[in-house]
């Protein structure tokens, strides 16, 4: 059974988090572990007062959402601390609903958002007070979703704010450093951002309060080999639990990956789309990665070279198939079942396939059996894979080129000039012009089809680097590979992917020229009423386009024999 606390007194730290003024309504406190984040967060709904000053909670409108990402979370951690603190407000706790009602009919009720949809189930309800426990499990969408439109106040006398308590890590930890740390990196500082909503504009605070292990009195006295412990961890692991240092952990890989769209960046930060039909001219790619005990997992990639208003230049990943303990003729046919009628312009497969298991045959030469495919090895350069595809997820355009300090001189020009001639000019102009805009960003997009490489990819943290010294800099650790955990195999299908559509985008040009040309031949004899002069008309271009030979332009080991091809192409 619970124990009842009825007097309760906070750490200076949590004091001061506690005393944040109503006016600042983003409020972040914590860094390192064993600050007391938690039990402030429950605390806070108890200390907050109206406007005539009484205690907010004795409000009958006063509202209170209590976040944790999963339900496990708060009915293992949070639920049983909070019966220590409630019952002796004279609040009571409904287990069906997982609320506390107070006398006055205000209520504290605990919600939980495991995937980034389930934010629409608070959509009917408003709230003054939402809390974020461990806010850096949450996505930035959620975030900002909830904090922006489920917090307002239906009564005058009663504040509405956000507030959050989270420890560095986890996958929203670039965005919350970002947002709250970056700015006054000692805390303490109230930062004001000015958004401009329906043609006015609008003023926000918010702030961050730090914390280290060492401000939780409570916790030395009661524990007091805690920090002893801490220290024993790896240096970016004790630096982040103990100090709570936001530069030392190896933190999220794909930072900039977005389902959804977060209302404070622009609207071309998404990258999970609707399906659309992809057009049949558009170069395709196949990637697998297998596995038995772990998942097998394929991926289809279309790719459009030459952009358009409605399809910009870039990747588009239109299909995903996975599948667990299943034979490897089982899941290679269901993958050509999948490819029927398209046409691949490559197949790559995990490199481990080619390995000798004492089989009779490797698993290449199985899946090339069932699948009448033949694959060749993806590229498994893990760091150039990883780099590759952070550059094609990246939004934002790149910073300015390089100007040299001493700006632009005549008189070097034309000894550039003199020595280098025209091209060693032009290199030089080049370097004090502004990159052109960056229309089409980002590179890939991903239908919402794809559920295992949606999860996959907010997952990647780098991995830990013991050699290394951790500097104060704003970047994500020292390692460039990804630390390996399980369910990482849809991350290292698209990585195989993303490096097969380079590759083909690098050499394959001529044969995506000629399909465009084979498109639009063909519909104008497609149409129903196609005159005999568009017939002829289609039997000489298609004659033109065989006589240009574009086709030779791309290597033949690009695209594979295969029953699955149309023989125009």
């Amino acid at each position: 059974m619970s124990t009842t606390v009825t007097e309760w007194k906070p750490t200076k730290r949590q004091e001061a988090f506690l005393s944040i003024p109503d006016t600042v309504f983003e409020g972040l406190y914590g860094g390192a572990a064993g600050g007391g984040k938690t039990e402030c967060l429950l605390m806070l709904p108890l200390c907050i007062k109206d406007k005539q000053g009484n205690p907010a909670y004795k409000h009958s409108r006063f509202k209170v959402l209590y976040l944790r990402r999963t339900f496990p979370e708060l009915d293992n951690e949070v639920i049983p601390r909070s019966k220590e603190f409630y019952t002796a407000s004279g609040a009571t706790y409904q287990d069906q609903k997982k609320r506390w009602t107070w006398p006055s009919g205000a209520i504290l009720q605990f919600g939980h958002c495991e995937h980034e949809k389930d934010v629409t189930k608070y959509d009917t309800a408003e709230y003054n007070i939402i809390l974020f426990d461990e806010a850096t499990s949450f996505t930035p969408y959620q975030y900002e979703y909830l904090t922006f439109s489920r917090c307002r106040t239906s009564s005058p006398d009663l504040p509405s704010f956000v507030r959050g308590g989270t420890n560095p890590g986890n996958i929203g930890h670039s965005y919350f450093r970002k947002r709250f740390v970056a700015p006054a990196k000692q805390g303490n500082v109230i930062l004001r951002e000015t958004k401009t909503v329906g043609g006015a504009s609008q003023i926000l605070y918010r702030i961050y309060i730090p914390s280290k292990v060492t401000d939780n009195p409570h916790l030395i006295l009661n524990d007091p080999d805690y920090v002893n412990r801490l220290n024993r961890l790896p240096e970016k692991d004790r630096a982040a639990k103990a100090d709570g240092d936001w530069w030392a952990f190896s933190g999220q890989v794909f930072d900039d990956f977005r389902e959804f769209h977060v209302e404070s960046e622009p609207s071309n930060a998404l990258h999970v789309i609707a399906p659309f039909s992809v057009p049949d001219y558009w170069p395709r790619v196949l990637s697998i990665d297998w596995g038995y005990s772990a998942m097998t997992i394929a991926g289809w990639y279309a790719i459009n070279p030459v952009p358009s208003v409605q399809f910009p230049a870039k990747i588009y990943k239109y299909r995903e198939y996975s599948c667990l303990k299943t034979k490897i003729s089982s899941w290679a046919s269901t993958i050509a079942q999948l490819s029927q009628n398209e046409v691949l312009s490559d197949v790559v497969l995990d490199p481990s396939a080619w390995g000798n298991r004492g089989d009779e045959a490797t698993i290449d030469e199985q899946f090339t059996l069932s699948s009448g495919l033949s694959p060749r090895k993806a590229n498994n350069d893990r760091v150039a894979g990883k780099l590759l595809l952070q550059e094609y997820l990246r939004w934002s355009p790149k910073p300015p080129r390089f100007v040299p300090p001493e700006g632009y001189s005549a008189e070097k020009a034309r000894e550039i000039y003199r020595r280098e001639g025209p091209a060693g000019l032009s290199k030089y102009e080049d370097a004090f012009k502004s990159e052109p805009e960056e229309t089409f960003l980002p590179k890939i997009q991903i239908f919402n089809t794809c559920v295992e490489t949606i999860k996959a990819l907010p997952l990647c943290v780098y991995k830990k680097d013991k050699t290394k010294q951790v500097t104060d800099r704003d970047d994500e650790g020292n390692a460039e590979d990804v630390e390996e955990f399980r369910g990482d195999d849809p991350y290292d299908e698209t990585r195989y992917g993303v490096t097969a559509c380079q590759a083909w985008l690098d050499s394959g040009l001529g044969e995506y020229e000629k399909r465009v040309q084979i498109a639009k031949a063909c519909s104008k004899v497609e149409q129903p009423n196609a005159s005999p002069s568009e017939i002829t008309k289609f039997y000489i271009d298609m004659s033109n386009i065989e006589a240009r030979g574009i086709k030779a332009q791309r290597p033949v080991r690009r695209f594979h024999g295969s029953g699955l091809r149309h023989a125009n192409f």
